[in-house]
């Protein structure tokens, strides 16, 4: 509505993400194995793992097959880490695939990996000095940038 003041929300941050899985041990393994983050929920039907001040919800998937859809949604998760390409690295020596790395124009590097479920997950790292929590990593481009590289 035009021309009403409206207080933002009062959000701390990410309190989680959650995703439907098919496999549910499957998915556990490949998150506490392979990807390294703590398993912090473990129920029948979901678990939790920590990763840094996030929270990853994996939720068994009991909808008819036909209606089971997984990854390649229009949500992009990117989790942020120090040192991408030693992340990238270490994701490629434990055998997960990862995208190639690049660095975007608006200071970043990142690459992205995909779960078991087509679920995709980005990492990146700032390549500025400062990186404002909050601030737009796009920057002022008016264009809006694939955040994600593909518009390479």
């Amino acid at each position: 509505m035009l021309g009403v003041s409206v207080s933002p929300m009062n959000a701390q941050g990410i309190f989680y993400v959650s995703a439907f899985v098919a496999d549910l041990p499957r998915s556990k393994a490949f998150y506490r194995d392979k990807i390294g983050w703590k398993l912090g929920t473990d129920e029948p039907q979901a678990a939790g793992f920590g990763f840094g001040s996030g929270y990853l919800v994996l939720l068994a998937d009991h909808r008819q097959p036909e209606d089971r859809r997984y990854g390649g949604g229009g949500l992009h998760v990117e989790v942020m880490v120090a040192d991408a390409r030693a992340e990238h690295a270490r994701l490629e020596k434990l055998g997960v695939p990862v995208t190639p790395i690049t660095d975007q124009p608006w200071g970043e590097r990142n690459f992205s990996f995909t779960d078991p479920d087509g679920h995709v997950w980005s990492v990146g790292q700032s390549t500025r000095d400062s990186h404002p929590q909050g601030s737009d990593p796009q920057g002022s481009d008016p264009q809006g940038s694939d955040p994600q590289g593909s518009d390479q």
